[in-house]
């Protein structure tokens, strides 16, 4: 009588094999997750940047996450806070954050580490509070394609001062890039002074803003 090999079935062992290990693996994450253990993963700061004036007390906030990306509130206070230019803002700790006074007109940064969360903010101590802006000349009328006008912000202060726009926030603004747009080189486009491009004939706005304050005049492209 012919004698028969017996063959193994290899792919339901390798099946059987894959499933043990799957099975395996899950214990192990579910052992790991019933011990409680957590760890600072990253830190989130808020705000990202703090803007003030001499002598004018801000605050940061921060929330340590964990490593599936919880907060912890309770960990704040361990934080290491750090200033890199103590001449232009001061530090001081908080139970849930710092606080940030102006010292003198500059930027500097702040950083925090815990754990293995680490994070950094900006701070900007403007010279001083303005009362008012302008943008001369105001409204502003320009040739289609034809030319361009030079535009600048005029800032006076609290003392009825003009003062020059270096350790401000500067940007200009136009309501519609079709109609006008600025243009020119950096030495043009600046925080001082603006070139408005006539693109197409009709009106738009353009707006200064200075820090928190806001103007806008008309431009018109005839």
């Amino acid at each position: 009588m012919e004698k028969r090999a017996r063959v193994s079935e290899p792919r339901r062992v390798g099946l059987s094999l894959l499933g043990g290990a799957f099975a395996v693996v899950l214990v192990t994450l579910a052992c790991q997750d019933s011990t409680g253990v957590q760890w600072v993963d990253s830190l989130s700061l808020q705000p990202d940047s703090l803007y003030l004036l001499p002598g004018e007390v801000r605050e940061f906030s921060v929330v340590p996450r964990d490593q599936h990306d919880n907060p912890l509130p309770d960990r704040a206070g361990r934080v290491e806070w750090f200033m890199s230019n103590p001449d232009i803002a001061l530090l001081e700790t908080t139970e849930t954050g710092a606080a940030v006074t102006g010292v003198t007109p500059g930027a500097t940064f702040v950083s925090v580490e815990l754990g293995r969360g680490s994070g950094a903010g900006r701070v900007l101590v403007e010279p001083a509070e303005l009362s008012e802006i302008r943008i001369e000349p105001s409204p502003i009328v320009v040739d289609y394609r034809s030319s361009r006008v030079i535009v600048t912000s005029v800032l006076i202060d609290a003392e009825g001062n003009e003062v020059t726009a270096e350790g401000y926030r500067v940007s200009w603004r136009t309501s519609d890039w079709r109609i006008a747009t600025l243009v020119g080189r950096a030495d043009v486009v600046t925080a001082v002074s603006s070139s408005v491009w006539g693109r197409t004939r009709g009106s738009a706005t353009l707006t200064l803003v200075v820090g928190e304050r806001a103007v806008s005049t008309s431009v018109v492209v005839r």
